[in-house]
């Protein structure tokens, strides 16, 4: 839900907001430079005037500036904020790992040593509520991550209420006041099925369904959206007997898919029949590649007039953020595509067709009088000399001037925040160590604080996903210990019980001796306690790991090249490295790390 110009939240922010701020909702904002609408016009130098969360006037470069504005003289590029339709949040912290295998379908990658090392049990260990508890730290990073390449709006939130108000938006939350974007990351399972007839007229009363659909190359995955061979008499089965979206009646006007790698054009061609309009596709290239070795026919899609938007998936298998997503388009769009795309459209997934996808195309996604103010704002890539659309293309992380969403502007170069969120000679913001010393970049964590964790830097956020991951079974059995403070007077163990209880099956299966420690339920765990149990249960995690780089680098690169996907014979021929300016002057680490 966002509430950032909302009556209560505003009023804090006034309590908390001396007479010398430099911004509050109520200023106007002056941003100059050249403005990139979206709205099929070029970019030319102009003004975009923000104001109580919306853009209140657009004019020309020479116009007259308003009495008390703050003006930010860019000398770049104002774009509408980017749009991640796409990805699995809570994961984000964990970095790309080296996909060990060719697959067909979504159900051969998940498994085996080198996927639990890499990204099950990093994620599990730190996100589960009964050990380390960091989910919140894990959907603050992964916000962070997404804005840092130009996001105002991401999927994949999890209803988690430490990020319903800050940073991007979040698709399935409340947005401009309703709540009317669903998704399922699932397959249709014998259980949703099952109760498939009590939820349709729920899903359908969506603008918006946001579904995992045909993720995969072969007939197992393709039959995902369309079965006919389905028998509704006869017993449920995720191999022999399984309905497609199409035997579900879940094909409607509303349906997003996710993937749809196995698709083909006489499919894309049922779902416009079905609905009467074109089908609605999210598209990660990235992922798909490196999971599957090729990824969506986007061709055959765009031949049957589907509405087309971008994700990133996920940091496992995916780019840090929607800019390199972008980037990856725009590769593919010269090398295999043909030029299916122009270089507006391919910006358009990120921006017009996305909002379209969730309803949301009167809100954001281009840059008009009355529009909410999500924005981004770039340097002028002047070497690139291809105009407004080219220069989002040539643009990297450092290059990432501004980011308002609702007209807060929340991260940036520190030159620009320090002009908007200074009070009292205060910064109302932190700095990311990775710019030290070369253009610094700051960010606001803390512009919602009413919300769970609300108050928590960015800094905290990184120590304790790093703590997670170091697997210190003393820093476990302390976390274990203290408990969960559910209120002044109440503190619950149900992380101690539910790792003791896990120990004790876990040592009488192995025939080991069970200390009466383990079943006496008001007895601590220790540290040797907490390690048994990391050694047992997580057999395959090595501690020691790092908490994923915030920026694109080298290095990124080098392990995105590594895998087996980008080598032949599948050769994905994406060389994403020309978009890596050697003069950025990125250090893509932190201190201790």
């Amino acid at each position: 839900m966002r509430r950032i110009i909302a009556t209560a939240v505003l009023a804090l922010w006034m309590l908390a907001s001396p007479a010398s701020a430099q911004w509050t909702p109520d200023t106007i904002v002056v941003l100059k430079g050249k403005v990139v609408t979206m709205t099929g016009q070029a970019a030319k130098p102009g003004q975009v005037h923000i104001k109580n969360g919306v853009i209140v006037a657009i004019k020309t470069a020479s116009a007259a500036i308003p009495p008390g504005a703050i003006v930010i003289d860019t000398r770049g590029y104002i774009y509408p904020g980017l749009m991640d339709l796409h990805n699995h949040l809570e994961y984000n912290f964990v970095p790309l790992y080296s996909v060990p295998k060719h697959s067909e379908n979504h159900d051969d990658w998940p498994g085996g040593k080198a996927y639990d090392i890499g990204v099950n049990n990093p994620w599990k260990v730190a996100t589960d509520s009964n050990l380390y508890n960091r989910s919140d730290e894990a959907f603050k990073f992964a916000e962070v991550r997404a804005m840092i390449g130009g996001a105002t709006t991401s999927q994949g939130a999890d209803n988690n209420p430490a990020i319903s108000t800050t940073l991007v938006r979040n698709v399935e939350l409340e947005n401009f006041g309703v709540d009317a974007v669903g998704q399922r990351s699932f397959t249709i399972d014998n259980l949703f099925w099952t109760h498939l007839a009590e939820q349709k007229d729920r899903i359908k009363a969506q603008v918006a369904w946001i579904n995992h659909c045909a993720e995969g190359i072969d007939e197992y995955s393709r039959k995902e959206f369309d079965n006919p061979a389905f028998d509704p008499s006869k017993p449920f089965h995720m191999k022999t007997n399984r309905p497609g979206l199409v035997q579900a009646d879940l094909v409607w006007p509303g349906l997003v898919g996710v993937h749809c790698t196995a698709l083909t054009e006489d499919d894309y061609k049922k779902w416009k029949s079905i609905t009467g309009g074109p089908a609605k596709i999210v598209w990660s290239p990235v992922s798909n590649i490196l999971l599957y070795g090729k990824t969506t026919d986007v061709a055959a899609a765009k031949r049957q007039g589907a509405l087309i938007a971008l994700g990133t998936d996920w940091a496992p298998s995916g780019t840090k953020n929607i800019l390199w997503e972008l980037k990856a388009v725009d590769k593919l769009n010269k090398t295999k595509l043909n030029n299916l795309f122009t270089e507006q459209q391919i910006i358009e997934l990120a921006t017009v067709n996305a909002a379209k996808m969730v309803g949301w195309e009167g809100k954001v996604g281009q840059l008009k009088v009355g529009m909410v103010a999500d924005i981004l704002v770039t340097d002028d890539m002047r070497p690139s000399q291809g105009g407004g659309y080219r220069n989002l293309l040539m643009a990297v992380e450092q290059n990432v001037q501004l980011v308002f969403v609702g007209g807060n502007p929340l991260y940036g170069d520190e030159a620009h925040l320090k002009r908007l969120k200074t009070y009292d000679n205060k910064p109302r913001y932190e700095l990311l160590p990775e710019t030290a010393g070369a253009r610094p970049k700051a960010i606001d964590m803390k512009q919602d604080t009413t919300v769970r964790n609300g108050d928590m830097s960015l800094a905290q956020v990184r120590k304790n996903l790093q703590d997670a991951l170091d697997l210190r079974p003393a820093d476990l059995a302390a976390i274990l210990n203290a408990g969960i403070k559910e209120s002044p007077t109440r503190t619950t163990y149900k992380g101690r019980e539910y790792v003791k209880a896990q120990l004790v099956t876990l040592l009488t299966a192995k025939h080991l001796p069970v200390p009466a420690s383990l079943t006496d339920a008001n007895a601590p765990i220790t540290a040797e306690q907490a390690g048994q149990f990391l050694s047992l249960k997580y057999k395959n995690h090595l501690p020691g790991g790092k908490v994923e780089t915030l920026y694109t680098d080298a290095t990124f690169l080098d392990r995105l090249e590594s895998n087996l996907h980008w080598k032949e014979p599948y050769n994905a021929g994406l060389d994403l490295r020309s978009y890596l300016p050697p003069s950025v002057g990125l250090v893509n680490s932190v201190p201790g790390q």
